[in-house]
């Protein structure tokens, strides 16, 4: 196979991958809080003589490899859901929770109590204070008001305070499942992000966009099929003719 196939084989595999971050942003566009996921590429050149075993010198072959993903740090729209529960972040600020595998950060405000009155985010994690312990509320806990700094009240008791925090470097975090984040950065308090209670962060997925990426990458793809082929083809017809000579 010749080099135009390889570098169409490449291309085909990074818009697979590209086409599948589409799809997980699309399934994810009712989800509180989750920023669009987007792919970063960058040009490979590989030695022909090295890599393809190709004649013509030793002239790189530039192909494309998706070198990592980043997360669209713009904000969604804020909705009212009335849900004492539910809190948006304002700001660049996230919630912490507790995994099996250490603390985790999201931006998802919808939140509940499990049956051991434990705060819960959306994946039955359990919220952290300030102090990186669970947030409990009382038994008989009425009147739940969350401050615009992240103080929880039970009526005139105060409970406990929500861990926002905040990272240096935003770009660094890693999606994972369950629209949770984590950092190999240590984060600090946020005093600057504000706690709105009573509301939720939507994602920040516009429908239209997606779909029209996903057409262009459908289309791309297509067209390096097309090369593959027709390069197919080529080969074939010179075997044939190369056949008939002997």
């Amino acid at each position: 196979m010749e080099n135009a196939a390889y570098v169409a084989l490449s291309r085909q595999i990074t818009l697979r991958d590209q086409m599948a971050m589409v799809a997980q942003n699309v399934a994810n566009m009712n989800t509180p809080g989750y920023k669009a996921q987007r792919m970063l590429f960058q040009q490979y050149l590989t030695p022909v003589e090295a890599g393809l075993g190709s004649s013509g010198g030793a002239r790189p072959l530039a192909m494309v490899i998706d070198q990592a993903v980043v997360s669209n740090p713009r904000p969604g729209a804020v909705e009212r859901t009335g849900n004492a529960l539910d809190v948006a972040l304002i700001g660049d600020g996230y919630l912490t929770v507790e995994t099996p595998a250490g603390p985790r950060y999201t931006r998802n405000g919808r939140l509940s109590i499990d049956a051991e009155r434990n705060l819960i985010d959306g994946n039955g994690l359990p919220v952290l204070d300030r102090g990186g312990q669970a947030i409990r509320l009382p038994e008989t806990a009425e009147d739940i008001a969350i401050a615009g700094d992240g103080t929880i009240r039970a009526g005139e008791a105060e409970v406990a305070r929500l861990a926002v925090v905040r990272f240096e470097n935003p770009a660094g975090l890693r999606q994972l499942g369950g629209n949770l984040l984590a950092s190999n950065e240590r984060p600090t308090p946020d005093d600057a992000t504000r706690v709105a209670q009573g509301m939720i962060e939507r994602s920040n997925i516009q429908g239209a966009v997606e779909m029209t990426r996903m057409m262009e990458i459908s289309r791309a793809y297509q067209r390096a099929q097309d090369i593959v082929k027709r390069e197919d083809e080529r080969m074939k017809s010179a075997i044939e003719r190369l056949g008939r000579l002997k």
